[in-house]
């Protein structure tokens, strides 16, 4: 468990709305998030801890042994910092999608080509097992990018699930967790409709609202989603905290497999249907035939130019950070 002063606790709580942030974007990976920017390991290996004695200690109100044996401040910053992110960022995505959406997405790509450049630099293949897991995640990475959406399903069961397999885009870099939501089929219904269901529902409840009802159902949606991504947060911080710990080289490996093959899922240049809604764009319905087509630019036209200088402008930033968390020790702290 790392010591941290109030100043570190505020910057962890910024990385965590960036993490937040990045886990509502189709494409982009939360846990990619925590990596670059040095809490990863730290992030897995808290949530690997949690089981039914924590929970008890919690109710027991013994707040002092709670942070010293399960590091409960690193995980209320984080936690916070994500809820956070989740109802207020989605309106300064929105803000920037609206002034250029190919320049926003272009950014992305170049903070991600950046965090496989330095994964890539620091996880030398120099096995056949290592060559066999990077193949591995490579395709499964593949897999995600060009796989078909389905239909939006509310079964209670299958939302459930839905959080579950979610809640992987925050604990594993390279898969983005709305995404798997879009290929579920309920990216609009989990992460749009049910959160305009619980704002509208706060309206109401202070009386700010008198025109509209709450809508139960959804509300029941979002909170059978959020306790399947409970749980599912505990189960695969587990076997990814179990995989780090005794297979730490392997499962870099595999991460950088999955990060090489996600980066077709945000190639900037493509021709898809976008739907705004209520503070930020989001894939709908995709049509991977006739609506999310991946073309090269034309270096001549302006606009292009303007989205490769964000590319290289999220490449550097991504490298600054890098470098600035090397020198403070706070990246890959096993090295």
């Amino acid at each position: 468990m790392q010591q941290r002063n109030k100043k570190d606790l505020l910057i962890l709580f910024i990385k965590s709305i960036l993490m937040g942030t990045a886990n509502k974007l189709p494409g982009i990976s939360g846990g990619l998030v925590a990596l670059i920017t040095g809490f990863y390991d730290e992030m897995i290996l808290t949530f690997k801890k949690i089981n039914f004695k924590t929970f008890k200690i919690l109710f027991s109100g013994n707040f002092k042994k709670l942070n010293s044996e399960y590091n409960i401040i690193f995980l209320i910053t984080i936690l916070l910092g994500i809820i956070f992110s989740y109802f207020t960022t989605s309106k300064i995505l929105d803000f920037f999608f609206k002034i250029s959406e190919l320049n926003v997405w272009s950014f992305f790509f170049g903070m991600i080509i950046a965090s496989l450049i330095i994964l890539i630099r620091d996880n030398k293949i120099n096995t056949f097992k290592k060559t066999v897991f990077l193949i591995i995640g490579l395709f499964i990475g593949l897999i995600l990018s060009f796989s078909e959406p389905s239909s939006e399903n509310q079964n209670i069961i299958f939302i459930f699930f839905c959080g579950m397999i979610s809640i992987c885009g925050m604990i594993i870099p390279g898969i983005s967790g709305s995404f798997l939501l879009i290929l579920l089929g309920n990216y609009k219904l989990l992460l749009v409709d049910s959160v305009d269901a619980l704002i509208n529902s706060i309206y109401i409840i202070f009386r700010l609202d008198i025109i509209n009802e709450i809508d139960f159902q959804l509300i029941k949606i979002l909170i059978v989603f959020s306790f399947g991504s409970v749980v599912g947060l505990i189960v695969f911080s587990n076997i990814l905290g179990y995989l780090i710990k005794k297979h730490r080289s392997l499962t870099n490996q595999l991460i950088i497999g999955f990060i090489s093959g996600s980066l077709f899922i945000i190639w900037p240049w493509n021709k898809v249907v976008l739907e705004s809604s209520d503070g930020f764009k989001k894939l709908s319905n995709l049509d991977t035939e006739s609506n999310y087509l991946r073309y090269l630019p034309d270096i001549n036209e302006t606009s292009n130019i303007i989205a490769l200088a964000c590319i290289v402008a999220g490449f550097m930033i991504v490298l600054y950070i890098e470098n600035y968390a090397s020198r403070k020790k706070n990246i890959r702290p096993d090295r």
